[in-house]
């Protein structure tokens, strides 16, 4: 009985990159995989042989499951000038990738490449194989939204890898049984590696960053959704005290705080269902009724996920800012140039410290 190939990242790889030569002629090979560049893993490096340039990779399976805005900005913040390589790009994705400037090459031979003296864009070719499907078992479990609460404890305090099952589940507000198929789901990602003595660390943190800044917009937060709502004074929020609600400002606001470099049109905010009655009568809120696109005076409510007695590092989080890195996640999921741009200051400025690999 012939055993079913396990499709990997490698196979995605040789794939695309024997997809692209027979397409277009265009030679590219492997120079190597999981290099270490500025103190940042990256898939692969490969290089163009007609340029003799070496460009960083970031693979993706199943990538038309991705958020957009977080597979843009993953590329995006490689060290090297970066290309995504994919299973599949469609085209709508495709075209997404080209206006935001992300080179991509995929499986089916579609491909956008600009490199001097290289130029390409190829698309519109299906994928007739079926697409690689995401990873089963425990490292996948650990990304599911009860999963994403621990890693999102352990990017604002790596040290808690460490820490007793108990006290874990308590920082992370999660359930005690929730904890050890967490840490066994990272540690088959190799986010996690035993030291010895019952002893733990984190690794490829910024990796970890990454894929949960993907995923968090499309499992977490749509659980913690409230609702959307209107205001009819677009800076309604600039005369609201969030602390007397026990809420968070998120999103644009958050990063205007942070980087004092945006001008907020969307307000997200965090806040809990007992208090929210209050908050909409005092910011005169009322609900949306039809899409409200990105228009000023658009307001978004979510529940908080983490435990606030203890997820509190920062002062301007005590003073009612999400921490660092949510306001980094919402602004990428936005997809939006203007926020990413915003995004990629809040992560040198207040986050990239944090995760330099060892």
């Amino acid at each position: 009985m012939e055993t079913k190939k396990k499709h990997t990242e490698r196979d995605i790889l040789d794939q695309a990159l024997q997809a692209v030569k027979q397409e277009t002629g265009l030679r590219m090979r492997v120079k190597k995989t999981n290099a270490i560049l500025n103190n940042y893993q990256v898939d692969a490096l490969i290089q163009i042989d007609d340029t003799k340039q070496v460009v960083a990779v970031e693979i993706k399976k199943w990538a038309q499951q991705a958020n957009l805005g977080a597979l843009i900005n993953q590329v995006k913040q490689l060290p090297k000038k970066g290309m995504l390589v994919a299973d599949y790009v469609n085209p709508k994705m495709a075209e997404k990738l080209r206006h935001e400037g992300v080179q991509f090459i995929d499986t089916a031979g579609n491909a956008f490449i600009n490199m001097p003296p290289v130029y390409m864009y190829v698309t519109g070719h299906r994928c007739e194989t079926p697409q690689f499907m995401p990873t089963e078992g425990g490292a996948k479990r650990a990304f599911e939204p009860t999963g994403l609460k621990v890693i999102f404890a352990f990017l604002c305090y790596p040290e808690l890898v460490n820490a007793p099952y108990r006290e874990i589940a308590e920082k992370a507000g999660v359930a005690v049984g929730t904890v050890g198929w967490v840490l066994n789901g990272l540690k088959a990602a190799d986010f996690i590696r035993d030291k010895g003595d019952n002893q733990r660390r984190l690794v490829h943190a910024k990796k970890l960053l990454m894929r949960w800044v993907e995923v968090y917009p499309e499992k977490l937060r749509p659980k913690q959704f409230i609702g959307e709502f209107i205001a009819d004074e677009p800076n309604w929020w600039k005369n609201i005290n969030i602390k007397k609600y026990h809420g968070y400002w998120g999103g644009e606001i958050a990063a205007a705080k942070y980087t004092r470099y945006l001008k907020p049109q969307i307000a997200t905010l965090y806040i809990h269902d007992d208090a929210l009655a209050r908050l909409l009568a005092d910011g005169r809120l009322r609900k949306a009724t039809t899409w409200p696109g990105d228009a000023p005076g658009v307001v978004k409510i979510y529940r908080p996920f983490w435990n606030e007695d203890i997820i509190e590092p920062d002062i301007e989080i005590k003073k009612g800012y999400v921490h660092p890195i949510l306001a980094y996640a919402d602004l990428v999921a936005t997809g939006d140039t203007r926020n990413s741009e915003v995004a990629r200051r809040i992560y040198d400025e207040r986050i990239a410290q944090y995760f330099r690999e060892g």
